[in-house]
């Protein structure tokens, strides 16, 4: 999944795997320097994945809140790897490495606008069943969801 928008532009999709994000434009989201502040880059990969589970699993909130399950993320490991700064398009490209049991290995990316690394982010995912809270594997009709059908 990627996504990429500026204030103002409409939304675009590239492809299937990817969905647009924006520059970076609240003050909130910046340090003193003009650099988007660390704990934000968490919060822009979070984002990413669940609007990329809204387009296209079809599973916005209302839906989620339905589903016998729950999708939680269990860790990310965040590399920072050159500063992102206000006003500065970038761009967050995702897939699904691989499931292990009940975690799906999510590789998510941070690039500008010339394609140079801002970040990298290894995200675990885990299946939750709902009434019982625990962790439990992926059902296989639901790794199906993630996986484009090769034979069509």
């Amino acid at each position: 999944m990627r996504t990429s928008r500026r204030p103002g532009e409409e939304q675009h999709v590239e492809d299937a795997d990817r969905l647009p994000k924006h520059a970076p434009d609240q003050v909130s989201e910046l340090d003193p320097y003009d650099h988007v502040s660390t704990g934000k880059y968490a919060t822009y990969y979070v984002d990413h994945r669940m609007e990329g589970l809204r387009d296209y699993a079809g599973w916005d909130l209302k839906t989620l809140a339905t589903m016998p399950f729950m999708v939680w993320v269990r860790r990310m490991e965040i590399d920072l790897l050159r500063p992102a700064r206000g006003d500065q398009e970038i761009t967050i490209t995702s897939y699904l490495r691989e499931f292990r049991g009940p975690d799906a290995i999510i590789e998510c990316a941070m690039v500008d606008a010339a394609g140079a690394d801002v970040s990298r982010c290894l995200m675990t995912v885990a299946h939750v069943d709902k009434q019982t809270r625990r962790a439990t594997d992926w059902p296989p009709e639901l790794m199906a969801v993630f996986f484009e059908d090769q034979t069509a």
